[in-house]
């Protein structure tokens, strides 16, 4: 078998790896934010990332404004559902990625009622002493509905 490929199996290896990481990442933010673990949400970012939020939310740069973005969520929603889709990533170098992928939210309000959410991340991933992490995020939300009377109800 041949392949165009001419990296050899180990940098293959890494790369695969490497995405898996970098997976764990974005899965990570979401389980942070929707579980409000505000620790394993920190733990996903470089001391010297930057959470990017326009239209309101605001611009969080550092270890130390990245966890209080937790805190301006909290304010904003009681409790939040994402899911995250059509992630994408390129390799600028071993310890270098760009990505990009969308998100659908379910957010409740502090009065229980219910917004859809859907936007783009696109991020920036560094692997620093053999760990990945986001060096940057910005969010771009496509629409906010109007909070409606929607009951998310436990299964039957």
């Amino acid at each position: 078998m041949t392949t165009s490929d001419e990296r050899s199996l180990e940098d293959r290896i890494d790369e695969i790896e490497s995405r898996t990481a970098i997976g764990e990442l974005v899965a990570g933010y979401c389980e942070g934010v929707d579980r409000q673990n505000v620790e394993r949400f920190v733990g996903l970012w470089h001391d010297d990332a930057a959470y990017l939020i326009p239209g309101g939310r605001g611009n969080f740069h550092g270890i130390a404004q990245i966890r209080e973005s937790q805190t301006v969520i909290a304010k904003a929603w009681k409790e939040t559902y994402h899911w995250t889709t059509n992630h994408t990533v390129q390799f600028e170098s071993k310890d270098r990625a760009v990505g990009r992928s969308d998100v659908f939210a379910i957010c409740k309000h502090h009065n229980d009622l219910i917004s859809l959410v859907g936007g783009t991340y696109d991020d920036r991933y560094e692997r620093r002493n053999g760990v990945w992490k986001f060096a940057e995020r910005t969010v771009t939300r496509w629409f906010v509905s109007a909070g409606t009377d929607i009951q998310l109800l436990p299964p039957f």
